[in-house]
């Protein structure tokens, strides 16, 4: 199979689209999450994270029956109302965060009022540097889709009175599908 540099680069921005990522190469990604209240570990929604660049956490009143308080039973809302600040993002540094390089999972140390960050901001480089095999055969399969059918997803076109019948909406078949459905990205919030 021969493809042209237009053809890669049509179905590499078709897989792209497909999977929900800016490209399969590294990349850098920024996400706001909200901290699931009594636990100190988000899932990134781009994976593999290769590196977290920056990071900011803050810490949010929630609900009252939620509340938490600190290993000296130090209620945190009662310490911004003596600093008389609503929460604002503050830096978290990055050499004490741990993270999972292949799900995105992300663990937080504590902050400064010895609790857990309510919300986060964080900033991370994720994708591929060696480009696994099965997008490589689903780049060839989309490819050879593109060649099957032209320019469109035309099967019949007659001459005379114009008419058209396409096939699917798509140059992805359920095969190629199949192969990048591990890489699609669920969602960045």
């Amino acid at each position: 199979m021969t493809a042209t540099e237009g053809q890669i680069r049509f179905a590499q921005t078709i897989i792209n689209t497909v999977t929900n990522r800016i490209s399969m190469w590294p990349e850098e990604y920024e996400e706001r999450k909200t901290i699931p209240s009594d636990r100190n570990q988000i899932t990134l929604s781009v994976a593999p994270v290769l590196q977290i660049l920056q990071c900011a956490g803050r810490y949010g009143y929630g609900r009252r029956d939620r509340r938490s308080m600190n290993q000296i039973n130090s209620d945190y809302i009662a310490a911004l109302a003596v600093f008389g600040s609503p929460p604002r993002f503050s830096h978290i540094d990055v050499e004490q965060i741990d993270f999972y390089p292949a799900t995105g999972e992300v663990w937080l140390p504590t902050g400064l009022f010895l609790i857990n960050y309510s919300e986060v901001q964080i900033n991370y480089k994720a994708g591929f540097v060696n480009i696994p095999d099965r997008i490589k055969a689903a780049l060839a399969e989309i490819i050879n889709t593109i060649c099957q059918k032209g320019a469109s997803d035309r099967n019949v076109f007659s001459v005379g009175r114009v008419h058209r019948t396409y096939v699917s909406t798509s140059f992805v078949t359920p095969m190629a599908y199949m192969m990048l459905e591990p890489y699609i990205v669920r969602g960045l919030e």
